[in-house]
């Protein structure tokens, strides 16, 4: 088994930790993760003007044959306390460091480095090529920052792994989401005589209603239930005049399954709208797709879930259990690009966007190895 230089990766993870990077800043932490890869042996390193990340440990064989993907983009830290202080604290009788990003997922692109500088350490030679991708703008949801790795600088790879937080569980895929604007219409009126008007406020108050009680979700013994939440509302004209709103806007976070469609999904939002206005006529709704991020599965017969079992076998003892991530990752971005792609990282999902983002020292350490056997077991 490779030796990870355990005290300078996490020193490197605990940097990353304290370099705010939210999404569409990443700048100054993309030339961190690159400076680290040329330091630590990486043969080639490239970033672009989305300032995504790529480093290379070259094979006897151009070809890439594995790829391993991260992002250094992060959340807004909201009402996180000392979000970028990157302090190693205790949980749970545990050493983590805090910040926001940590699990998601700044320690897992510091393990994926450091399992670099192991192989490259080790002497042995590579067959065939590994990639590291440490990405922008992934938490917007849209995957700009793979997609232009993938598109307009042409990677490929025989197979990849996704670094998100799965407390180094082996994951096979997720749920999809769609976002969508839910527009009610009323009509305006004075506010001293509401009557005489029709509040888009309170319309859009029954559709909320009819959302929570009478909206029922598919489950899926793998993937698990769906879920529907609102993550955002507005109305207008607004508070300048003293006039009731004609429209409400809701913005619907609906989590789909493979089986499923945005289509089929934007039915079942028109159909709570007709009952809605079968109930009261006056009451008038539209739904527009304002995003979609897909779903993905990757079988796990594909070669790369079983090289990451094997991996995680020689370093934890065990093959590791089958999950899905109840968020979304690139890895979706990745697999449709006909690269498989499985996943595992260090961290508990559960913990992404929450004033309590933090990751354990010796999950980070672990993944690093798995990461590094994993390189040396694809391309080695």
């Amino acid at each position: 088994m490779v030796k990870i230089d355990s005290k300078n990766l996490i020193a490197f993870a605990r940097k990353l930790i304290q370099i705010p990077s939210p999404s569409g800043q990443e700048k100054e932490i993309a030339q961190a993760v690159a400076q680290e890869m040329r330091r630590v042996g990486f043969d080639r390193v490239k970033t672009d003007s989305l300032a995504n990340v790529l480093g290379t440990l070259k094979g006897k064989n151009p070809h890439s044959r594995l790829l391993l993907n991260g992002h250094i983009d992060h959340a807004e830290a909201g009402s996180m306390k000392n979000a970028h202080s990157g302090k190693i604290i205790v949980r749970d009788g545990r050493r983590v460091i805090w910040g926001r990003g940590a699990c998601d997922m700044k320690g897992a692109v510091a393990a994926m480095v450091y399992a670099g500088k192991a192989v490259k350490e080790s002497g042995i030679k590579l067959k065939t090529s590994a990639l590291v991708t440490a990405v922008s703008l992934e938490e917007e949801g849209r995957g700009e920052g793979i997609k232009r790795l993938l598109g307009k600088e042409k990677i490929k790879a025989d197979m990849a792994i996704s670094g998100e937080a799965t407390n180094l569980q082996v994951n096979l895929g997720h749920r999809g989401k769609l976002e969508f604007d839910v527009l009610v219409k009323g009509k305006t009126t004075h506010g001293s005589t509401p009557s005489l008007g029709i509040n888009a406020i309170f319309q859009m108050k029954k559709f909320i209603d009819k959302l929570e009680t009478a909206y029922r979700l598919p489950v899926d013994p793998f993937f698990g239930a769906c879920t529907v939440t609102a993550i955002d509302i507005s109305a207008s004209p607004g508070r300048l005049t003293p006039i009731v709103p004609d429209r409400c806007n809701l913005v619907v976070d609906r989590r789909y399954l493979p089986s499923e469609s945005s289509q089929s999904v934007k039915k079942e939002l028109e159909a709570l709208i007709a009952q809605l206005k079968n109930a009261d006529p006056r009451f008038e709704a539209e739904v527009t797709l304002a995003k979609d991020f897909p779903p993905y599965y990757c079988d796990p017969k594909e070669e790369v879930v079983n090289l990451l079992q094997g991996a995680r076998k020689k370093v934890l003892g065990e093959e590791g259990k089958f999950q899905a991530w109840r968020f979304g990752v690139d890895g979706s971005f990745i697999h449709r690009a006909g690269i498989p792609c499985a996943g595992l990282g260090p961290g508990n999902e559960d913990l992404a966007h929450t004033p309590e983002d933090y990751v354990p020292v010796d999950d980070i350490i672990q993944s690093a190895k798995i990461y590094a056997q994993l390189i040396l077991d694809a391309c080695g």
